[in-house]
């Protein structure tokens, strides 16, 4: 099923287009690794597709609606982000944190239900960090951090999830146990999930598709298949020609 789906969308601030037109749609279950150089725009396209920030041109359809008629609410029910920034109230503590990605389906005076309650416990175990919803989130590494903000997505209880850099601040096992969360989510729960990252070895080991962008150049969707057969990635990355990038048979 078809949840969004882009049409000559164009992303910039003001009236600085960074990318030429944008045609790409997500489905259900989709695990979508977004790859491409520092300053490509891929913070930027997520900011435009999670309705953050206007698109200059074009349109953005979510479950065939413009993404554009949605209520704050109703887009905090369907389309979940998480972002390098972090909450910086010193006294939050973590089971705190992950409770608010429940606030869409909390009463006016944000009450917690015993539902809730079971939802916030279920995403902080997926996450491996139980031992932790007592900790104050401003005591946790940034690795720690990271955990909490994907458990706050999940428990926010959305089809899809946008994630920039999910493991770029968390070690090498970490990186392996966020990749199969993910895996885990999109196969299991059918949730579309899209994410930027530059650990290549990994995103390749666990996802199928894949996008690519570069600065001033068009959105490029491969199959992983496809991307290892295509000199295409050396352009995108500026590579040298005699610099082997990937070695397919790894893969």
């Amino acid at each position: 099923m078809e949840v969004l789906k882009t049409k000559d969308l164009l992303i910039g601030y003001k009236d600085n287009v960074i990318l030429p037109p944008i045609n790409v749609s997500l489905n259900s279950g989709d695990l979508i690794a977004l790859i491409g150089p520092n300053g490509a725009g891929k913070s930027t396209l997520f900011k435009t597709l999670t309705a953050n920030i206007k698109p200059i041109g074009g349109s953005i359809k979510l479950y065939n609606r413009e993404l554009s008629s949605y209520t704050s609410k109703e887009k905090s029910t369907m389309i979940g982000l998480v972002l390098t920034e972090r909450p910086d109230d010193m006294f939050l503590k973590v089971y705190d944190v992950v409770a608010s990605g429940r606030s869409p389906y909390t009463d006016f005076f944000g009450r917690i239900t015993d539902e809730d309650n079971n939802i916030i416990k279920e995403s902080l175990e997926i996450v491996n960090i139980i031992h932790l919803k007592d900790r104050y989130f401003n005591a946790l590494s940034d690795g720690e951090k990271q955990k909490v903000m994907i458990a706050k997505t999940i428990a926010q209880k959305t089809p899809i999830i946008f994630m920039d850099e999910p493991t770029a601040f968390i070690d090498y096992p970490s990186k392996i146990e966020l990749f199969s969360i993910m895996r885990k989510l999109s196969k299991e729960r059918n949730t579309t999930i899209i994410f930027s990252s530059h650990d290549l070895e990994l995103l390749l080991r666990y996802t199928d598709d894949i996008w690519m962008i570069s600065k001033g150049k068009e959105l490029l969707s491969f199959k992983k298949e496809e991307l290892l057969k295509s000199e295409k990635i050396r352009e995108y990355f500026n590579l040298n020609e005699s610099l082997v990038f990937f070695d397919e048979r790894i893969y």
